[in-house]
């Protein structure tokens, strides 16, 4: 009687799973998501889910910084996913306070005081450093 009873249970929960996936991949338009993402490569999987013009700012920033650098962010909020999957993209550099090198996104280029330019992708991406104290 438990054996069949058990069999019931696993044949209900397999239902409800396969109709939820259903759901997932054909109401909710997943199905596009999911076809677009599968013949592309590593680096446009990232793009994709990042954004182009986020990731390709990333994949600079992580070119550009001296090795064991450690960065801030201006003007984006702490909760963003974006500021939260840069952690990842710009590993192993890592984020603080009070860093020497400052990443600006999607925002027009002013060097601001106390930092001068230190790398530049275009008017709206860039990377300021910190100046040294005495210049």
């Amino acid at each position: 009687m438990k054996y069949k009873t058990l069999k019931l249970i696993f044949a209900i929960w397999v239902i409800l799973w396969i109709s939820f996936l259903m759901r997932e991949m054909f109401a909710k338009g997943g199905l596009r998501v999911y076809s677009a993402l599968l013949n592309r490569s590593l680096d446009d999987k990232r793009s994709y889910v990042t954004g182009d013009n986020f990731y390709e700012f990333l994949v600079f920033c992580n070119d550009k910084l001296p090795e064991g650098a450690v960065y801030g962010w201006t003007k984006i909020d702490k909760a963003d996913h974006a500021k939260r999957r840069s952690t990842y993209y710009l590993y192993p550099h890592l984020e603080e306070e009070d860093a020497d090198f400052l990443l600006v996104f999607n925002e027009p280029f002013s060097a601001g005081p106390g930092y001068e330019l230190f790398a530049k992708l275009d008017d709206a991406r860039y990377i300021l450093k910190k100046k040294k104290k005495g210049n």
